[in-house]
């Protein structure tokens, strides 16, 4: 993360911190800053009916990226924030060039945009940027930047529990940071915060959001040794799965050692104990 990144989110951060106060020196106005916030709510259905325009100004669905039955990662940002948006995009980009799994072939990418005033134009600008740094045959058709209404924005943030504001002061929007999951269906499945994502935890959210459809046998073990933690955001050991799966190894192990040990001696059997002597 570069330096100036770091004393721009101190900065940001710091008056998120001191807002509360300045609203008391204020007489007690509401902070509108209290309403940013990114509320999991896990298998809520975000409206497959919201209308957008896409990189081309064509009219879509929301519901048109969720045909091919395969998951969805959702952004919520804006092309020409200023700060936060493209550390994001930067992120979701920088994890999904390591995955595998590839988008267009295995998920699909969606990024609406939360600022209304934003244009197809500023949208296909910065989709010609990503598609040339992802680098995979077909990602075009997997990668979607969208723009619509505010009333159309606040559909799909409202569902997926993402609270923002346009703050201005310093006509810019304020926001949390992270990116959803989807299912099939246009159901959340899995959250995950921050800027920089976790390659493991966004490839088994993606596995797990498809039920099985995409990924290998691999990736369905590693989802009976760990578990998605709402609280952090990210797959966690489960430990006690962990402990039942070596104990069926172990028992398993030792069954084929009788085995071999067993076929190891003539007729299959273990050899008789001498006597002892008188």
């Amino acid at each position: 993360m570069s330096r100036w990144f770091s004393f721009t989110l101190i900065g940001w951060l710091a008056m998120l911190l001191l807002a509360p106060a300045t609203a008391l020196a204020q007489g007690g106005k509401t902070n509108p800053a209290d309403n940013v916030a990114f509320e999991q709510r896990i298998g809520e259905q975000v409206p497959l009916d919201a209308v957008f325009r896409d990189e081309q100004g064509a009219e879509v669905r929301l519901g048109q990226f969720f045909t091919t039955g395969q998951p969805v990662i959702l952004v919520m940002s804006y092309y020409e924030c200023p700060m936060l948006c493209s550390f994001v995009r930067e992120g979701v980009l920088s994890a999904l060039q390591q995955v595998t799994l590839t988008a267009g072939r295995d998920f699909q990418v969606v990024n609406i945009s939360i600022d209304p005033l934003e244009t197809p134009m500023m949208a296909a600008g910065v989709k010609t940027l990503t598609i040339q740094r992802y680098a995979r045959a077909g990602a075009e058709q997997g990668w979607h930047f969208l723009t619509g209404s505010e009333e159309q924005i606040r559909r799909v943030a409202d569902a997926i529990g993402f609270k923002y504001f346009y703050d201005e002061t310093i006509d810019q929007y304020a926001h949390a940071a992270g990116i959803v999951v989807l299912t099939p269906e246009g159901k959340t499945a899995r959250y995950f915060f921050g800027i920089e994502f976790n390659v493991s935890d966004v490839r088994l959210g993606i596995v797990e959001a498809s039920a099985g459809k995409v990924g290998n046998p691999i990736d369905q073990l590693l989802l009976l040794c760990y578990q998605y933690n709402p609280a952090t955001g990210s797959y966690t050991p489960a430990i006690m799965t962990i402990l039942r799966i070596a104990g069926v190894l172990t028992v398993i192990g030792i069954i084929t050692l009788i085995i071999v040990l067993s076929r190891s001696t003539p007729g299959g059997t273990l050899p008789p104990r001498e006597a002892a002597p008188a």
